[in-house]
């Protein structure tokens, strides 16, 4: 399956912060105009910008379904999105949704979100409150369920750095960030752990190198009768000296998977592979990419000057 997000996003970034996803985020380089992406499932579609935003994908089940999110932006701002849902041809009003934006940079950042639904009925409403750095310090939701505050704390000291996030006054997650060096190579561990209630439950370790390249992920389960950790999976990563993944090896019960990445290029400037098969299983993605011409970037930017 195509993974649209760059390697270890999850962990050091807030899913509750507001995402604006871009050209590189797609394991992408260059100045993309669209890339199609062939999967087990269907097919994938991303369109970007001239500033190198997505602004448009679809994802295709069948000749008849399909889900298109377009996104609108404003001074390098998230203005609009709009995910629109097509059943058997029809378009689906019951699922389909529009997220609004306001951005108040008067002082430190606030950004309204509406998320109203195709019959026009607010379904919820989000705050979020940064701080001087840009650092997500509040998220208010409210919604049909009530209201919900969400509140992040983050200290750093000279060996490692936490982000405390609480909703309603209760712990929900804590990263902790730890910057390491062996054999002159420095890399940096981040610990997510996550709680329910107030109670531990889960935690998820990732390790990254030099480059930021996620090379391992390790996922655990909380115990609290043995107030031991129950390891559930462990992936490690390997990149070639262009910085493509190559080899992931995952730890299971009967041994260790080895799946090894093999890429065919486009030949251009970019460099930007059009092929992904993965062994032993030989299963492959393949990617058509359509780039923005020289003169068509150049007319924009004359356009700008006028």
């Amino acid at each position: 399956m195509f993974v649209c997000v760059v390697w270890g996003m999850s962990s050091m970034v807030f899913s509750q912060d507001i995402e604006i996803f871009k050209v590189s985020d797609f394991n992408l380089k260059g100045n993309v105009k669209s890339c199609f992406v062939i999967t087990d499932y269907g097919k994938e579609e991303y369109y970007f910008n001239l500033d190198g935003f997505l602004s448009k994908s679809v994802t295709r089940y069948n000749d008849t379904d399909h889900e298109t999110t377009y996104y609108k932006y404003e001074n390098g701002f998230l203005k609009e999105r709009r995910v629109e849902n097509y059943s058997d041809g029809a378009f689906d009003y019951a699922t389909s949704i529009a997220s609004f934006y306001e951005v108040d940079t008067v002082g430190s950042k606030k950004v309204t979100e509406n998320i109203v639904s195709y019959e026009k009925e607010l379904i919820e409403k989000n705050v979020y409150s940064y701080d001087d750095e840009e650092k997500l310090i509040k998220l208010v939701r409210t919604n049909t369920s009530g209201i919900d505050e969400n509140n992040f704390e983050y200290k750093n000291t000279d060996s490692l750095s936490t982000v405390e996030q609480q909703v309603n006054g209760v712990i929900f997650k804590l990263i902790t960030t730890t910057p390491l060096s062996e054999n002159g190579k420095e890399f940096k561990k981040v610990v997510s752990e996550n709680y329910m209630e107030g109670n531990l439950t889960s935690k998820t370790v990732e390790v990254f190198n030099e480059k930021s390249e996620l090379t391992m992920h390790k996922e655990s389960m909380y115990d609290s009768s043995t107030e031991k950790w129950i390891p559930q999976n462990e992936e490690q990563y390997q990149y070639d000296e262009n910085g493509f993944l190559s080899t992931v090896k995952t730890q299971k019960r009967f041994g260790v998977l080895t799946q090894e990445y093999i890429y065919q290029f486009d030949g251009t400037p970019a460099n930007n592979w059009v092929k992904e098969i993965i062994t032993p299983n030989n299963t492959y993605t393949t990617r058509r990419i359509k780039y923005y011409s020289t003169t068509a970037t150049v007319e924009v930017i004359e356009e700008e000057k006028n």
